[in-house]
């Protein structure tokens, strides 16, 4: 065995002593010697973007990582370094770029408006400077910028075609607790209706170009921070007081006409230091402080632009309709905490959502919970919905499509910076086809499109610190369906994965899924179809890194390849167990299906590890399949395991 770890300890540094002086990584030295010893190479980890005629809708960065599968743990750490604390601006730009189309690289600016657009339209009714820079900057968005750039979107669409969008479209991302009781005939008739949607909408959807919205959208995200940051500063040094500001407004008769003052317009609002009830349809919140509760709506009849920023206090946003509560709908959808342990209760198209637009929910710190239905908590069709949680023991749960989730052209993230969290995904809508006890959740990282003309997005959740759990059903925990990304990344943390099927590291029909975690002794259960699994041309990898870990599941997981597709499951360090039901589809297992098969590839490079299936702690081995094997060495001595020293 001594002859062994000297050997990988030079491929080590073989592999490593690269243009740029870099050594690769302990999951890369292992990857390059398990697939030597199969016969493969590491470049064999990819896939053609020729398997199927690229359509319009096809994000650049999904075509991209298609073809090299294994870029997907350098984008993923892109984004996990890509967040600066009390800027989310910089993590929405960024994911405003990966919104490229690959047909469409030319990308389309928002509305620019000039001076004369809105300064003549409002006498100032505060006599705050600050606060009426703020609410100027906030009003050229909402009255001007949003609405032109929406336009721009849809320029090219009829009514009708604009129509679509909200009624028959909005159909293909929400589901119904009554299709649960439906006859097979109602069933068929519905999946019909929802194909018919698809066909119809590929005729004209090429035409939108999200695009100057969701730009737009962070535009204004960008500016309304430093004006807030300005504000805030101000009166956190004392030189001034929310009561202050609040008291220096101007004497309006009774019979004045409010909509001609900034910030009394229909719509708009600030509120004081004290703890202030909003009910009712808002484009403009300022909230200085106090226990708040917004009662908040959006009319189906009148899309626009929301801005709402509170400054402190333990808050409880509730959203009485769909696409209310941070939501971007045709538009944008901004919403702002910047302190307090806050509830937030969303329906569907909430809590992060951009649905043909740009949806931001930002809380910076505080103890928060966050429950909502469908398309939501960091969730993008056609457009960017990003939740940004930077502080606190946070609590999400949702029904389906959510928690960080990208539809077609779209990116759906979570962004949780600190604390045990949890996260809940399911439990509403059966997976009527299947089964009578387990529902779908298409949620935790999850990308999705509509096989066989629409490509999907990509969906991640990335989480820093804290013991963390994570629950869900069928098609969740870094997954995805149909030429699009489902990503997770987790750094610290005594974590706990559970998810019955297609999960953990899963990819099905031409797509990619990457669960990657750093440090934590974690546990990950579930079914089939789990633990690094990639199914009909798809990769799935799950990456442990570091700790003492528990992997348990049925069948057809830890490192399996079906369909043509590649399996990849890596622990680098740690006394770890491994758990399988049936172990001829699993633990390095390629099925031999399609001419030349598919890849299955696991790898334990550290501990004293358990087995029961395939594997055998210090062993080669090799499955009943023509791509499929494993093995278990010691690659490098043990290192800290908790991550506190990073």
């Amino acid at each position: 065995m001594k002859a062994l770890v000297t050997t990988f300890l030079l491929l080590l540094v073989a592999v490593g002593a690269q243009a740029d002086d870099t050594l690769a990584t302990p999951e890369e030295v292992g990857l390059a010697e398990l697939t030597g010893y199969l016969g493969l190479r590491p470049q064999d980890i990819s896939f053609r973007n020729d398997y199927t005629d690229p359509d319009s809708f096809r994000l650049a960065i999904v075509a991209d990582l298609m073809q090299k599968p294994w870029g997907m743990i350098d984008y993923l750490d892109g984004l996990k370094n890509a967040h600066v604390p009390r800027q989310p601006e910089i993590l929405a730009g960024i994911l405003f770029s990966d919104l490229e189309r690959l047909s469409f690289p030319a990308r389309t600016r928002p509305y620019r408006a000039d001076a004369s657009e809105i300064q003549a339209r409002y006498n100032l009714y505060f006599s705050d400077f600050n606060l009426n820079q703020t609410m100027t900057r906030a009003a050229t968005y909402l009255d001007v910028i949003f609405p032109r750039s929406t336009e721009m979107m849809l320029a090219r669409l009829s009514p009708e075609e604009r129509a679509f969008l909200l009624r028959e479209f909005k159909e293909l991302v929400t589901s119904s607790v009554e299709e649960e009781f439906m006859s097979p005939q109602e069933l068929d008739s519905l999946e019909k209706a929802e194909e018919a949607y698809v066909d119809r909408f590929v005729t004209f959807g090429t035409k939108i170009d999200p695009d100057p919205v969701v730009a737009a959208g962070v535009d204004c995200l960008r500016e309304l921070l430093l004006e807030v940051k300005n504000l805030r500063s101000l009166l956190q040094s004392g030189e001034i007081t929310a009561q202050e500001i609040m008291e220096g407004a101007a004497y309006l008769p009774e019979d004045a006409d409010t909509e001609s003052y900034l910030g009394r317009q229909a719509g708009w609002k600030v509120g004081g230091p004290g703890n202030d009830y909003y009910s009712g349809e808002y484009e403009f919140i300022l909230d200085f402080g106090g226990d708040d509760i917004y009662d908040l709506s959006h009319g189906e009849g009148n899309r626009h632009g929301t801005i709402v920023i509170d400054l402190s206090g333990n808050d409880i946003y509730r959203a009485k309709t769909d696409f209310a509560v941070a939501s971007g709908c045709l538009t944008t959808g901004i919403l702002i905490d910047l302190e307090g342990n806050d509830r937030y209760d969303g329906k569907s198209f909430s809590l992060g959502s951009g649905y043909f637009g740009f949806g931001l929910l930002y809380d910076a710190s505080g103890d928060d919970r966050y429950d909502s239905d469908t398309h939501s908590q960091g969730a993008g069709s056609f457009g960017l919905g990003l939740l940004i949680d930077e502080g606190g023991r946070d609590m999400y749960n949702a029904a389906l499509y959510s928690q960080g989730f990208g539809f077609v052209q779209g990116i759906g993230i979570i962004y949780e910076s600190s604390g045990a969290d949890s996260y809940y995904a399911g439990g509403k809508y059966k997976d009527i086809l299947r089964y009578e006890d387990h529902y779908l959740s298409l949620s935790q990282g999850f990308g999705y499109g509509l096989r066989p003309s629409m490509s999907g997005g990509v969906g991640a959740i990335i989480d820093l610190t804290g013991n963390d759990t994570y629950y869900a059903d069928i098609f969740a925990q870094a997954a995805s369906y149909w030429w699009s990304v489902g990503m997770i990344y987790d750094s610290t943390g005594n974590d706990n994965y559970q998810c019955f099927q297609y999960g953990q590291g899963a990819a099905t029909h031409m797509t990619l899924g990457l669960l990657v975690d750093d440090f934590g002794n974690d546990v990950y259960f579930g079914k089939g179809l789990m633990q690094g699994c990639g199914h009909d041309y798809s990769a799935g990898i799950l990456l442990d890194r570091h700790g003492n870990d528990t992997y348990t599941a049925y069948d057809l997981s830890q490192a399996a390849g079906s369909a043509n597709g590649i399996g990849i499951l890596i622990d680098n360090q740690g006394e770890d167990r491994y758990l399988i039901r049936k172990a001829g589809n699993s633990q390095g297992y390629g099925n031999p299906r399609r001419d030349f098969g598919s890849i299955g590839l696991f790898i334990d490079l550290g501990g004293v590890d358990q087995y029961q299936g395939n594997g055998r702690d210090n062993h080669f081995w090799r499955t009943d399949s023509r791509w499929g094997g494993g093995m278990d060495i010691e690659l490098v001595p043990p290192e800290d395991t908790t991550g506190e020293g990073q």
